[in-house]
């Protein structure tokens, strides 16, 4: 059951309550990708969030909270400081944000910033962008909620250039640059992939994937993480390909996923994880391996240091 071309990743716990119920400090993410690294993943990623509340934020995926949940916040430690920190103590696993929300940041910043961890890792820097998904850390942090995916399309007119080399003149309604560069260049001189995530996405995220992304990543951690899930996406992203003149085979396709380790479970049968012994998880994984896919990233649970240890028994088999 060889990886082949395929790749597996690991996420990084870095919100609170993430680490077995405790909250990781600057120490405990780095021991964390090191060991990663160490036992062979080929990857660690982190997303972008800043604040979130799910009584607020239920809504947008159809869940209703009960009031007992009203003012249950959850914090995190921000994005791109943690990613040049991760090119710092690292040496060959790439490293990924999954995703960072344009809305958080000038895009033509958030380009110079990529480019700048893409030098520092020595080209090892995935650029993973999204439109933004929790409504309350945008209320929270005074960033605008509506028309987001307008904002997001601008910005890739922005961004995608820049990381290429190009100098960019754009007149936009949320965004405007005059002759903007990158100067130096750091990384590779073609940039980064851009990586597009969605959790739901609709047709004209779809779209935005088949004619500005490099690589897809399909969000199913806490949400399904079955790959009759995956192969339903993919479909979706296929017909997106097709109708906007993309091959789909260009298209490079993660999936981020929930693997539970023996022992360790805290999801519903509402939220189905890869999980059971070693073997099931190996034999489960096994099967993702030989799907129309290139990159999987596991969070584990629990996402410590002995969750890579474990985890680690995985990847041998694997192999």
């Amino acid at each position: 059951m060889p990886f082949a071309n395929r790749k597996i990743g690991l996420g990084v716990p870095h919100w609170e309550r993430s680490a077995a119920r405790g909250t990781p400090r600057g120490t405990d993410m780095m021991r964390f990708v090191k060991a990663a690294e160490e036992v062979g993943a080929d990857s660690v990623w982190v997303t972008d969030h800043l604040l979130g509340e799910p009584y607020i934020d239920g809504p947008s995926y159809n869940t209703k909270f009960s009031e007992d949940w009203k003012g249950y916040r959850t914090g995190y430690w921000e994005c791109w400081t943690l990613l040049a920190a991760f090119a710092a103590v690292t040496e060959r696993v790439e490293i990924g944000s999954l995703v960072s929300n344009t809305g958080f940041r000038n895009p033509g910043l958030l380009a110079r910033m990529a480019d700048n961890v893409d030098e520092l890792s020595k080209g090892r820097v995935v650029l993973g962008l999204g439109a933004g998904d929790y409504p309350s850390e945008h209320l929270f942090f005074g960033y605008p909620w509506e028309r987001r995916i307008s904002r997001f399309e601008e910005a890739l007119q922005i961004i995608r250039p820049l990381m290429r080399g190009e100098e960019v003149t754009f007149d936009g309604e949320f965004y405007r640059t005059h002759e903007a560069k990158l100067v130096p260049k750091g990384g590779r001189p073609e940039g980064p992939p851009i990586l597009i995530g969605m959790l739901m996405g609709g047709p004209r995220m779809s779209r935005l994937v088949a004619q500005y992304a490099d690589v897809w990543n399909c969000w199913l951690h806490q949400v399904d993480s079955r790959l009759i899930r995956y192969e339903e996406a993919r479909e979706r992203i296929v017909a997106a390909c097709e109708k906007h003149g993309r091959d789909p085979a260009t298209l490079g396709k993660n999936v981020s996923v929930s693997v539970c380790l023996p022992g360790h479970s805290v999801y519903t049968e509402d939220s189905p994880v890869i999980g059971g012994s070693i073997d099931e998880i190996v034999d489960n994984l096994g099967a993702w391996l030989e799907a129309d896919l290139d990159h999987i990233n596991a969070w584990l649970e629990p996402s410590t240091l002995e969750g890579i240890e474990g985890f680690s028994r995985v990847l041998e088999q694997l192999r």
